[in-house]
C-alpha cells in the first residue's frame, strides 16, 4: 500500500504494467544502495506500474532471493530462461565473490594469526629474559641482604660490648670519684683538725713565756759570800 491520501477518481488511472525483470533490477538497485525494497520504494524507483501487481511480483523475488540466500539456485527453474539464467549467472557470480572474499579474510585471518603468533612469542621471549633478569636480580639482592645481616650482626656484638664497656667505665668513675669525694672530705677533716691545733697552740705559747718571764723576776738570787769566807767542809760519815 502506498502512503499519503489520493484524489477522488486517481486509483481508477492505473499504470503501464511492469515486468518481473524491471521490478527485480530496481529492488537490486535499492538494495545495492544499501536500503531494503519495498513495494513503494520500487514504484517510486520505477515511476509506473500497478502496486498490486509490484506487490506480487516483490513476492515472487523475496522467495527467489531466499532461494539464493539458501543455496538452492535449482529454485529458480520455475522462473523464465531468461530471467534464470540471469539469476544463475548472479548467483555464480556472487559464490566466486564470496569464495575469493572468503579466501582474502582466511588469508588475512592466517597473516593476522601468524602475526600474533610472532608477537606472542617474542612476548614470552622477552618475559623469559626479564624473569631470568629478575632472578639474577631477586638472588644478588639475596646475597647482599645476607652480607647486610651478617654486618648488622657483628656490629649489634660490638656494640654491645662497647656498651658493656661504658657501662663499667661509667660504674668505675663514679666508685673512683665517690672514693675522691671521701678523701676531699678526710683531708678537710684533717686540715680543719691541724689548723685549730695550730690556733690552739699559737693561744697557748704567750702565756708560757709570760710565765717563764714572771718566774724568772720573782726567783731570789743567792747571796753572795766574801771571798775571805771559804765553805765550810762537810763532815764525813
Amino acid at each position: 500500500m502506498l502512503s499519503g491520501k489520493r484524489a477522488y477518481g486517481e486509483g481508477r488511472n492505473r499504470g503501464a504494467t511492469v515486468s518481473y525483470g524491471e521490478i527485480e533490477r530496481a529492488a537490486r538497485d535499492i538494495m545495492a544502495k544499501g536500503g531494503r525494497p519495498t513495494v513503494e520504494g520500487v514504484y517510486k524507483t520505477l515511476g509506473r506500474g500497478s502496486p498490486n501487481h509490484i506487490s506480487i511480483e516483490m513476492q515472487k523475488f523475496w522467495k527467489n532471493q531466499s532461494a539464493l540466500n539458501g543455496g538452492d539456485p535449482l529454485a529458480l527453474t520455475r522462473l523464465p530462461p531468461e530471467l534464470a539464467d540471469a539469476a544463475v549467472a548472479q548467483w555464480e557470480q556472487a559464490l566466486q565473490l564470496a569464495h575469493q572474499n572468503a579466501t582474502h579474510d582466511d588469508n588475512a585471518a592466517r597473516a593476522h594469526l601468524e602475526q600474533l603468533r610472532r608477537d606472542t612469542d617474542a612476548r614470552a621471549h622477552s618475559v623469559e629474559l626479564r624473569e631470568k633478569e629478575w632472578d639474577m636480580a631477586a638472588r644478588v639482592r639475596e646475597r647482599a641482604l645476607a652480607d647486610t645481616r651478617d654486618q648488622v650482626n657483628v656490629l649489634m656484638q660490638e656494640l654491645a660490648a662497647d656498651r658493656a664497656e661504658l657501662r663499667f667505665r661509667d660504674m668505675r668513675i663514679a666508685d673512683l670519684e665517690a672514693q675522691i669525694e671521701a678523701y676531699r672530705q678526710q683531708l678537710a677533716r684533717v686540715v680543719t683538725r691541724t689548723v685549730t691545733r695550730n690556733r690552739a697552740l699559737m693561744t697557748k705559747k704567750p702565756a708560757t713565756r709570760s710565765r717563764k718571764i714572771s718566774d724568772s723576776k720573782t726567783r731570789i738570787r743567792p747571796k753572795k759570800r766574801p771571798p775571805s769566807e771559804s765553805p765550810k767542809p762537810r763532815a764525813r760519815r
